[in-house]
């Protein structure tokens, strides 16, 4: 045998072993995909109610985007479309950053209580599918969980609740870091959302977070020919009562709408550090003739980018106080207020029986860039921008914007109904024909230069 031919066999020993390589790599077992943790757990079905009525409402922005579901979450499916629903974290045993999808159906009762999560990994329940509760909705005793009508694009508004005879939302005992979103209430007799005296006043606060309820949310909701949000609680040096305290309160990018009788749409006896903003409030409260505010609040916060429009009753009532021994500040900005039957714009106004020594002093203001026009069509009453009353501190009043207001002390002035000794600082406020003061009562937009409302 030739070199040559020797060398031209060792190239096909070469070659053979490479292709045998070759096929046993590519002859490997894939790994195996585990599939996503879903536990089913079923209940047992009821009668299901034959209500299911399409919720009318459109879908408000946002207040901040949806974060991306954590690679660990752990998703629960539940309900079976009809029937009660309990979900009871004391027998389901979830992880921190569970998500709950409840099957798309009627149900009479829904049922939430004893569920723990963390502020960065909460308990999500969602809608799968369009979701209707018929009776009630009960929490008890729920921390860092969030319930979202928001799991399917198409629906703006997963859970729904119609025709309520009663109360569609009963909260219990604590509720830290709780948020209710993308919800509907049409037709509710009573409160829409009511907090039960063992958060309320019979919860004291003893200067302890532990001692008060913090970060409750309201976002995203529809509430149609519905009752009041009501949260209880009080502070009165007098009886020597602190109870029932909220902190971080959110109320943001709901619409309220044609309630005729439902006087104030959400009410905090004892809060601190609100936030009511980029809501839209029309066509309530024309059965009305008492003395309401649409929001009414004890406490101290902000109230800004709210669009408030053919309504009777002042935007907020605030009866304002700081907690603690140093005074924050209130803030009314940004806000559209148009076509009032009664009252002004905004009320303030602070009780002595709410400065109570070692828990709360008074509460400086700042009312600014509102737009406020045909105020008290009904004319018994003073139809400014601003209702103001003693608040034992300041108020710095600037950049507003009124017109077609009302009054009974002879001409227009700086647009307060001032029955105060309040010290005011005050400039750029423009009182004004409507023609003048906006492009239109669709945008209101402002054609007076830095004054008036924007972005609402």
């Amino acid at each position: 045998m030739t070199s040559k031919s020797i060398r031209n066999i060792q190239k096909i020993n070469i070659i053979c072993l490479l292709l045998g390589f070759i096929i046993l790599t590519s002859c490997k077992k894939r790994e195996v995909l585990q599939p996503e943790n879903i536990i089913d757990v079923p209940v047992t079905p009821e009668e299901p109610a034959t209500d299911s009525t399409e919720t009318p409402g459109r879908p408000a922005t946002p207040t901040t985007p949806e974060p991306e579901k954590p690679s660990d979450q752990v998703v629960y499916d539940l309900g079976t479309g009809s029937g009660s629903l309990t979900i009871d974290g004391s027998t389901l045993k979830l992880a921190t950053n569970s998500l709950i999808k409840i099957k798309g159906g009627t149900y009479t009762t829904l049922t939430i209580k004893n569920l723990t999560g963390t502020a960065t990994k909460p308990i999500n329940i969602k809608n799968d599918g369009k979701v209707f509760i018929t009776n009630v909705l009960n929490t008890q005793n729920i921390t860092n969980v969030v319930i979202a009508g928001d799991n399917n694009p198409e629906i703006p508004y997963g859970f729904n609740f119609n025709n309520i005879s009663y109360r569609a939302i009963v909260m219990a005992g604590k509720m830290n870091g709780v948020t209710l979103k993308s919800m509907s209430f049409v037709n509710v007799i009573d409160y829409t959302i009511y907090g039960d005296k063992s958060n309320g006043t019979s919860f004291p606060y003893t200067g302890t977070s532990a001692s008060r309820t913090e970060g409750f949310k309201i976002l995203n909701c529809l509430f149609e020919n519905a009752g009041t949000i009501v949260f209880g609680g009080r502070l009165d040096r007098n009886t020597g009562e602190d109870t029932g305290l909220f902190k971080d309160v959110e109320i943001a990018n709901n619409i309220f709408q044609n309630s005729p009788n439902v006087g104030q749409v959400c009410n905090f006896y004892n809060v601190q550090d609100f936030d009511i903003h980029h809501n839209v409030v029309n066509n309530i409260n024309q059965n009305r003739t008492n003395h309401n505010g649409v929001f009414y609040m004890e406490g101290n916060g902000k109230f800004h980018h709210n669009k408030l429009t053919n309504y009777q009753g002042n935007s907020i009532r605030l009866n304002l106080y700081s907690r603690g021994s140093t005074p924050v500040t209130v803030e009314i900005y940004h806000n559209l207020c148009y076509n009032t039957s009664k009252y002004g714009g905004f009320e303030l106004q602070m009780f002595d029986k709410q400065i109570y020594p070692g828990k709360s002093t008074y509460a400086n203001a700042k009312v600014y860039n509102n737009t406020v026009g045909k105020m008290n069509t009904s004319e018994d009453w003073e139809g400014q921008i601003l209702d103001l009353y003693n608040t034992g501190g300041t108020l710095e009043y600037y950049n507003n914007l009124g017109f077609d207001l009302k009054t009974d002390k002879g001409a227009i002035g700086n647009m307060i109904n001032n029955m105060s000794d309040v010290k005011i600082t005050q400039y750029n406020n423009v009182y004004t024909t409507q023609d003048k003061a906006i492009n239109s009562t669709s945008s209101f937009t402002s054609k007076v230069s830095a004054a008036g409302a924007a972005g609402f």
